[in-house]
């Protein structure tokens, strides 16, 4: 019966183990591969208590061969994290139904461990660390418990055991992760993950696209500067331009040429560094205008878009350097020209005639431009999250001249498209505009509900310049951001929610820590670990030294941890054992039982019990702890802390 039950307990810790594993995998997987797990778990289980018999042998190999078929036809290949990790989990189910020895729960846990780091490859956070960690105490304590030759140890003191191990095992963790040796590039040399869904700016953008961010928390990049940081008016993170307009809709480019020979550095130069989230798009945001950049392989386009040469697909980081108050494009060519003036001619019909009658009003470009801001400033133009969807055929119309509550990219729109109209060069960049500085650690925060559009003009002499037609009817939006611009009856709860100063606290609170792990975890990579070794003395490090120093580092604390174990589990000194017997003597004394010379331990505390009664329970108990730790094989430092302990408590 107890070896029943020892099985029994060891089953269990493995499933715990194996579905702490599991469960965070399990919301990306198919719904038959929940359904398999939860399946075999629970024959695995009813067995156990029950007592049936294994599966036949044939009906296991014919479930493996049907699972990896499976696998096979839901992702088209075996490989890659997600495959993988779908074919790790199936293995596991299939493993489970045939684990009834030692050796087989060892393998079991194992599975466990990688699953445990195949959620890594998924999501590198924080909280996956976290998570990480409690997964891996419940596989240690499950391993030790199948391993255990005289049976499995009480929870408590099989949790108590591991987790001192872990906590061994965290100098030479730190150690490893320091000078390991690192290769550039990413960690992972993998597959992109398929299918997986982009967040953020999309290369094109109608009535409502960008709107559908503002209610988006998610970080989409931070920066930190080499000097000041700009001001609000400054702070717009060029992205996507975007030339093609079908009447609704406008697009990037279908082709973008390479060129850098219009901008003229005018101004301070910004130096500073972006650490980006992934976004599955090529596109790097940087500040206007982009000169020069550095640790990603990149390229500039016509229209001074930064475009990676692979999608952003994990976390990128990359220092730029910007000029401002550059000129671009003085002279632009005759196609530039005619591509950025391109309307169709069937849609829309009273913005452009409203451009056609500016450009017969005014003859300067600057004053057509003057005069579509002062129609926002003037007239009752409301900027709004929650804008009047437009459905028609003419939704630049419907907004100008009828519903005239609008969020960016309305205003970025119906400007460029009556700048067009007046035979103005124009087109629609998006991108971010402003974030948050965090006074924590000085870096700028900027966020999905930052994401901005605005329009770009080209003016004879003067070259492209940006104008922002939001910043005439909401100039709030760009000194302040989005939640301190919109009326509090148009703003949704969580931008109502980030003015309250506890959870802007707490926001900017883990944002710190957030990056701080990106950049000191996650961006640990080759040139921050020869930084390191400089840092230590070591002149011009390569990976001899780099080797030397890890050697060297591992062999100091092992001999420490070695030397701290030996003195920590030491026999207990026999000097300290006799003066807890004698305090226990004096204290019996002075109510008058002394202790003869021919009286051994179980006989004074037999006699002293007598003679105390109300205190005869705690007489035996120290008296055993004495002999246990005098008498017995070897010390015991739980049974002399236990010893302590009850005489501290005894008072006769």
């Amino acid at each position: 019966m107890a070896d029943r039950t020892g099985r029994l307990i060891q089953l269990g810790w493995c499933v715990a183990a194996l579905m702490a594993g599991v469960l965070p995998h399990l919301a990306r997987m198919p719904i038959w591969i929940t359904a398999l797990t939860a399946a075999c778990v629970g024959w695995r289980l009813a067995a156990a208590m029950r007592g049936w018999r294994p599966l036949w042998r044939g009906l296991r190999m014919l479930l493996a061969l049907s699972v990896f078929v499976a696998v096979y036809a839901t992702y088209g290949t075996i490989n890659g994290i997600e495959a993988g990790s779908a074919l790790l989990i199936v293995m596991m189910d299939m493993k489970l139904l045939e684990s009834y020895r030692k050796r087989d729960f060892q393998v079991l846990m194992f599975i466990a461990y990688f699953l445990v780091l195949a959620q890594l490859l998924f999501e590198p956070a924080i909280w996956t660390l976290a998570y990480m960690v409690i997964s891996v105490w419940v596989s240690t304590v499950a391993l030790l418990q199948a391993v255990r030759m005289s049976g499995p140890l009480p929870a408590m003191s099989a949790g108590k055991l591991v987790a001192r191990m872990m906590l061994f095992a965290l100098p030479l963790m730190a150690i490893l992760f320091l000078l390991f040796p690192r290769v550039p590039g990413p960690f992972w040399a993998m597959p992109t993950r398929s299918g997986s869904a982009s967040t953020g700016l999309d290369d094109e953008m109608s009535p409502g696209s960008i709107n559908a961010l503002s209610l988006s928390d998610e970080v989409a990049f931070r920066v930190s500067f080499s000097d000041a940081v700009p001001p609000p008016s400054q702070r717009y993170w060029r992205g996507p331009v975007l030339h093609d307009f079908d009447g609704a809709t406008w697009r990037e480019a279908g082709r973008m040429p390479i060129s850098r020979a219009g901008i003229e550095p005018r101004g301070p130069a910004v130096r500073y560094r972006i650490t980006m989230e992934p976004h599955d798009r090529p596109w790097l945001l940087a500040l206007d205008y982009p000169q020069t950049w550095a640790d990603v392989r990149a390229f500039l386009t016509f229209d001074y878009k930064l475009v990676a040469r692979r999608p952003i697909d994990q976390l990128t980081a990359y220092e730029v350097l910007s000029y401002p108050e550059a000129i671009t494009d003085p002279e632009i060519s005759d196609w530039v020209r005619a591509w950025s003036l391109q309307l169709p001619e069937d849609r829309n019909p009273r913005s452009r005639e409203l451009g056609r009658r500016l450009r017969a009003q005014y003859p300067s470009d600057r004053q057509v431009v003057d005069a579509v801001l002062q129609k926002f400033t003037s007239e009752e133009y409301v900027y709004t999250l929650r804008p009047r969807a437009l459905i028609g055929n003419n939704p630049v119309d419907e907004f100008m001249f009828e519903s005239r509550r609008g969020f960016c990219e309305h205003y970025a729109s119906a400007f460029t498209v009556v700048m067009r109209a007046a035979g103005i060069p124009a087109r629609v960049v998006t991108g971010y505009q402003g974030g948050e500085l965090n006074p924590i650690n000085n870096r700028l925060t900027v966020r999905q509900s930052d994401a901005h559009a605005w329009s770009e003009v080209w003016l004879t002499g003067e070259g492209w310049l940006r104008i922002d037609p939001t910043a005439a009817v909401a100039p709030n939006r760009i000194e302040f951001g989005l939640a301190d611009s919109v009326p509090a009856a148009d703003a949704a709860p969580g931008l109502i929610l980030r003015r309250l100063p506890l959870l802007q606290n707490l926001r900017q609170s883990w944002d710190a820590i957030d990056s701080a792990w990106n950049e000191w975890v996650l961006g640990y990579g080759p040139d921050r670990q020869m930084a390191l070794l400089r840092s230590l003395g070591v002149g011009d490090p390569d990976w001899r030294s780099l080797a030397a120093v890890m050697t060297a580092a591992l062999a100091i604390v092992l001999t420490g941890l070695a030397a701290w174990l030996a003195w920590h589990y030491r026999p207990p000194g026999q000097d300290e054992l006799q003066r807890l017997y004698s305090r226990f003597q004096v204290r019996l004394g002075r109510r008058g039982l002394r202790r003869q010379p021919w009286e051994g331990p179980l006989d004074f505390s037999a006699r002293a019990a007598d003679a105390c009664p109300a205190h005869a329970g705690a007489i035996r108990r120290i008296t055993t702890s004495y002999v246990r730790l005098r008498y017995g094989p070897h010390g015991d430092e739980d049974e002399l802390e236990r010893m302590r302990r009850l005489l501290r408590s005894f008072r006769p």
